[in-house]
């Protein structure tokens, strides 16, 4: 395929996937973190709460709701636009930003005044904390502005371009080969586990004033997601094993069924997402998109390891072309 026509099949995708994904995860997360914490603090305000704009005390719920739809309007509706490609880039990049920058200062401003009417020891009750507003529409301001600079809206690689890549290896059937053997680690992209931490680290930073624990178990959810798209990939004579962390094994396929075998330049999305997948005979690992093993399995199923390049790919691939259909006595 031409360069021309790759360029045409991108331009007929209209949304950056994975920055749609961000816009519409990190403020959901930031709505939960907020509806969390504002749910340990409903003791401390029996009588409800009055919104950060004023007017009468509402209940705790009603509270927590409007906080929640504020965090999700701007975070999401604007951050949505941002991942529209037909956008200039630069605009884009602006989009991002004031959206990350909106939605936690949102956050802040709900969570200032639930902390301000709360009143802690002998401090009086105040519609919002001033302070706890200040510092965090300085960092919401900050966070904006990192986002907006780092951000890199390109376009992303479709099953169309996959496909045209894609070629099936000739692998040389050597029954003598007796060497077949390699291993490798697989994570998620450096980009991407930022992305997880930031997504626990940042609620979590503006949510440890209403609890600490808070902070706690999003840093350890997300050390666990990370953990969950990290693993080592060993192939030798008998079968190809994927073990989470080098641990915990939980992908085997034996040399014995595999049919044949290819290496690709795949997207995650089109196989079912990152992470272990199995449904209907098939199983997948992937730790992002990008380079990976394809094998077609006697059964009829398919098997699916991410690889941390093309190079990679392509060695495995001709590993379990040599051993395939082969048992462990064979040579």
């Amino acid at each position: 395929m031409t360069s021309d026509g790759r360029n045409e099949l991108r331009n007929e995708r209209h949304v950056d996937a994975r920055a749609m994904r961000f816009a519409l995860v990190f403020p959901l997360l930031l709505a939960i973190g907020l509806i969390a914490g504002g749910l340990m603090m409903t003791a401390k305000l029996p009588g409800g709460a009055v919104l950060p704009w004023g007017g009468d005390p509402v209940s705790m719920p009603v509270f927590l709701a409007v906080g929640a739809a504020v965090i999700l309007l701007v975070g999401a509706g604007l951050g949505s636009f941002g991942a529209r490609t037909k956008l200039p880039r630069t605009l884009r990049r602006i989009l991002l930003g004031v959206a990350m920058a909106l939605q936690l200062a949102a956050c802040t401003l709900f969570a200032a005044a639930l902390l301000g009417q709360a009143g802690e020891g002998s401090l009086p009750s105040v519609r919002v904390d001033g302070y706890v507003l200040l510092m965090g529409c300085g960092l919401a301001a900050a966070m904006g502005v990192v986002l907006a600079l780092t951000f890199k809206p390109d376009e992303q690689w479709t099953s169309a371009d996959d496909q045209a890549l894609a070629a099936l290896l000739d692998a040389e059937m050597d029954p003598t080969a007796v060497n077949d053997q390699m291993a490798y680690f697989i994570h998620p992209r450096g980009s991407v586990i930022m992305m997880i931490l930031l997504a626990a680290i940042l609620p979590g930073s503006l949510l440890t004033l209403l609890s600490p624990w808070i902070l706690l178990g999003l840093g350890v959810a997300a050390l666990l997601v990370i953990a969950m798209l990290c693993a080592t990939v060993q192939v030798d004579r008998r079968a190809l094993v994927v073990k989470i962390l080098g641990l915990v094994p939980v992908l085997v396929a034996p040399c014995e069924g595999v049919d044949a075998a290819v290496s690709l330049d795949i997207v995650a999305g089109d196989y079912g997402g990152v992470g272990l997948r199995k449904h209907s005979g098939s199983a997948t690992f992937l730790a992002r998109s990008g380079a990976a093993v394809v094998l077609r399995m006697n059964d009829g199923g398919k098997v699916v390891v991410g690889a941390p390049n093309l190079d990679a790919a392509d060695e495995l691939s001709e590993i379990l072309n040599r051993r395939a259909g082969k048992t462990p006595q064979q040579r």
